[in-house]
């Protein structure tokens, strides 16, 4: 059987199919509502890995099960919502990640993915660029980072591939480490040691390569004596505080923080004050791998609601029911369109809202909400919770 009795992340996926009492609430899959085929619905996804995994089943039908199980299996975002819903306390996300470790033994990736996997392999970040312009985000802000980069400090700010890299997230690297300046925190920086954190490789099944990537990591941070680490990244975050304990053990032991929760921390320390008053209307969108991954809802609200005077109003869906951005899971290396329709649901909840500004906490929701409030035409100003913060301290 598909599973392991010495890691915590495999379960006996044909056990937990075998669990489900069919009772529809996980209709609410945002992807199977824009497909509206019962293969792509988690219910069907397990009675797929029920026909796939049955000794007995003819081969003819496990050959046509698997096309269809892993075309399902990618057409999944991540985003927890049936999971969290399941009556019958089924670790879905669990059984998804094996189904694409299987995939990915089986040869059946897309070649998107597979391009994917062979750039982060290859050069430690998701876009195949050197490793030596990890930190050209801080020569185009000004910055100079020569006395952060490997130095022994208690914090480290993780800075993630697209923060990086990503043009789109110009700002949110200096934001953080404008932050961090301004509070007067010791921190440090990997520079060009920081490796991806492997989040998209885990994603995408093959977690031998992402373990390495975990243990250089760990390596590197314990080096300069790290004890806590900051990202404004909602992947890097879930990858380091669900997966990270799971490959590496008892060996990690850092601390790991997203930028919301050490502002807020730091609000109440007295160390960081907020005096900008906003005009503008704030809403803010949970991002599912910080809100239903890690549980992490309050501390982006906390710090929201201590800039003086602010006009902030939830979306329609929130916290715990805020709606995906179709944007995680890799989706978007599978099916650019279907990205697009999921998305469309969040840009009519954000249009509905009036807000003037959006803030967020994940570099993929921000790309994707860029996009359709671009696309829908509206008046909506899309930010990282980082350049929130340091605008509502007065920088310009």
């Amino acid at each position: 059987m598909f599973m392991s009795s010495s890691t915590d992340w495999q379960v006996d996926v044909l056990e937990f199919a075998q669990k489900c009492i069919y009772c529809g609430y996980c209709s609410l899959c945002p992807t199977y509502k824009e497909l509206k085929w019962e293969t792509y619905h988690p219910r069907g996804i397990l009675e797929q890995i029920k026909l796939y995994f049955t000794e007995g089943t003819k081969e003819e039908v496990k050959l046509d099960t698997s096309k269809s199980l892993f075309e399902a299996i990618f057409a999944c975002t991540m985003c927890k919502m049936c999971e969290n819903i399941c009556l019958a306390d089924i670790p879905l996300l669990k059984i998804w990640e094996q189904i694409r470790q299987e995939s990915f033994k089986k040869g059946r990736w897309n070649p998107s993915m597979l391009s994917l996997y062979n750039k982060v392999k290859d050069t430690y970040n998701i876009y195949g660029l050197p490793s030596e312009d990890r930190l050209t985000w801080a020569k185009m802000s000004g910055l100079v980072m020569t006395r952060r980069t490997k130095k022994k400090a208690p914090l480290a700010y993780f800075i993630g591939c697209q923060a990086a890299y990503s043009g789109k997230m110009g700002q949110v690297a200096p934001s953080v480490v404008k932050i961090l300046r301004k509070t007067k925190t010791n921190f440090t920086i990997l520079g060009t040691d920081e490796w991806c954190c492997g989040s998209p490789v885990f994603l995408a099944g093959g977690y031998s390569v992402g373990k390495s990537f975990a243990k250089h990591n760990l390596d590197e941070l314990k080096k300069l004596g790290v004890k806590r680490l900051v990202t404004a990244c909602s992947g890097c975050y879930r990858t380091f505080k669900i997966v990270y304990p799971r490959v590496l053990g008892d060996s990690w032991d850092i601390e790991v923080l997203h930028i919301s929760e050490l502002a807020n921390e730091l609000i109440k320390a007295g160390k960081l004050k907020l005096k900008h008053k906003f005009k503008e209307k704030i809403t803010f969108k949970d991002p599912c791998e910080l809100v239903r991954h890690c549980e992490l809802i309050e501390a982006p609200r906390d710090v929201i609601n201590s800039i003086p005077n602010v006009r902030f109003e939830e979306l329609p869906s929130n916290r715990n029911e805020a709606l995906c951005c179709g944007g995680g899971g890799l989706l978007k290396l599978n099916d650019s369109e279907l990205v697009g329709k999921v998305n469309s649901k969040l840009i009519s909840e954000i249009e509905y809202s009036e807000a003037d500004i959006v803030a967020n906490g994940c570099p993929t929701c921000l790309d994707t909400i860029m996009t359709g409030v671009k696309n829908k035409g509206l008046d909506v100003e899309v930010i990282d919770i980082a350049e929130l913060i340091l605008r509502a301290m007065g920088d310009k």
